[in-house]
């Protein structure tokens, strides 16, 4: 995550569509982004896919109204569509969902700078007097001076595309074979030891063991440690409690495990079902989850660990990938949070519809589904950007009390 924002000034259309990928940090297509400013400043891009054809626009445009409005400062939009096609029916498909956005933005009072169709022969702005039928060309994008200055900002990395993190890395047959039979292995409580031959499975305490497996690179991470994520997995309390650790730290996942021991304790003297105690608890907090499930849902403005995020993110993907599929489905939960966590709601929507295609009465890939489909971004994300003008706003400040006090030294 950029601490320190970059500027990029764009003096026309062609000049930003240029830059905005780079923006976005990655390419698009079939998609509109939204770009929401603070006065003329950029503050993130928000990605939506275009909705099929035919689909009522009131929920992206409720989703789209609902997350500028929580920016902190936010004032205007910039609105663009990417699409296949070819520029005379994009422009004649898409106008009326334009439309619908303005209306709603610029009646809840945001100023709708401008909207442009990106297609693959063309682009023009929606507001532009006359249009012309074929827009203009992609060539004006491509070899626009901001292109090659977005790319130098970037350091020169290419651009992925944005369905690349809701896909799986390429597998290796012979660690596939390897790394699911040690997880069945260790289903039936046995594991390999370091002559191949099979010995009581020895299973590390999960909180210790997230700490020790977030100290490594994906591609380092031996065999037996991936093996053992999966076991932890399967168990939804320590699943559950990973995520957690894996975004806030060890602190919050033992406070997961001592709620969770807790609540088993109640369970077994009590006799009562895990929902029957959640239940209660929750009426007795006049309806608000706890610390751990503020977090869940994202209801806190406590902000994750990305570094430790995208870590797991990489060894999660690198094990799912080498696993049978009626092994995955908690492991793509763990994966789907963790992107939701960082804001990629598309990957992690994608993630959870892999899991209930495996497993369709999957609880948790069903709760995560709702989640993300009803637009939550979770309320940290809302608290970064409102940091982030502070922070901004103090350096500007501090910047120019230096600037008079050299002046008057001078």
């Amino acid at each position: 995550m950029r601490t320190e924002p970059t500027i990029l000034h764009a003096s026309g259309g062609a000049d930003f569509l240029a830059m905005l990928p780079t923006l976005a940090g990655c390419t698009v297509r079939e998609s509109i982004l939204i770009v929401p400013f603070a006065g003329t400043r950029t503050m993130g891009v928000m990605r939506i896919d275009l909705p099929s054809r035919g689909a009522p626009y009131d929920r992206l445009g409720s989703i789209a109204l609902g997350s500028m409005s929580r920016l902190e400062g936010c004032d205007g939009v910039i609105l663009a569509a990417y699409t296949d096609a070819t520029f005379p029916v994009a422009f004649a498909q898409w106008e009326r969902l334009i439309a619908a956005l303005d209306e709603r933005f610029e009646s809840a009072g945001f100023t709708v700078k401008d909207a442009y169709c990106v297609a693959q022969d063309g682009w023009a702005s929606w507001y532009e007097p006359s249009p012309p039928f074929d827009g203009h060309p992609r060539s004006e994008i491509d070899e626009s001076p901001m292109a090659a200055h977005a790319a130098e900002v970037r350091g020169g990395a290419p651009l992925t595309a944005h369905t690349a993190a809701g896909s799986l890395p390429p597998a290796d047959p012979e660690t596939a074979g390897r790394l699911t039979a040690m997880v069945d292995g260790l289903i039936s409580g046995h594991e390999l030891d370091a002559f191949g031959r099979w010995q009581p499975a020895n299973i590390p305490d999960a909180i210790a063991f997230i700490e020790e497996l977030l100290e490594r690179d994906a591609d380092d991470t031996p065999l037996p440690m991936l093996a053992r994520l999966a076991l932890h997995s399967m168990r939804p309390d320590r699943r559950d409690e990973m995520v957690l650790q894996i975004a806030f730290g060890r602190a919050v996942g033992e406070r997961a495990r001592a709620d969770s021991e807790r609540r088993h304790e109640v369970q077994r003297t009590q006799h009562l079902s895990m929902d029957e105690i959640v239940a209660a608890e929750t009426a007795q907090s006049d309806g608000r989850p706890d610390e751990q499930g503020e977090l869940f849902l994202g209801e806190s403005v406590r902000e994750p660990h990305v570094v430790r995020v995208r870590r797991a993110i990489d060894i999660l993907r690198r094990t799912i990938v080498h696993l049978d599929p009626d092994l995955r489905p908690d492991l793509l939960c763990m994966l789907a949070w963790l992107h939701w966590a960082v804001g990629a709601s598309s990957a992690a929507g994608h993630h959870v519809e892999s899991a209930l295609r495996i497993d369709p009465e999957h609880t948790l890939a069903a709760g995560l589904l709702a989640l993300i489909e009803s637009g939550k971004v979770p309320e940290w994300v809302y608290a970064a950007h409102g940091s982030q003008r502070t922070q901004n706003r103090a350096q500007r400040r501090s910047g120019r009390r230096a600037t008079k006090a050299a002046a008057r030294m001078g």
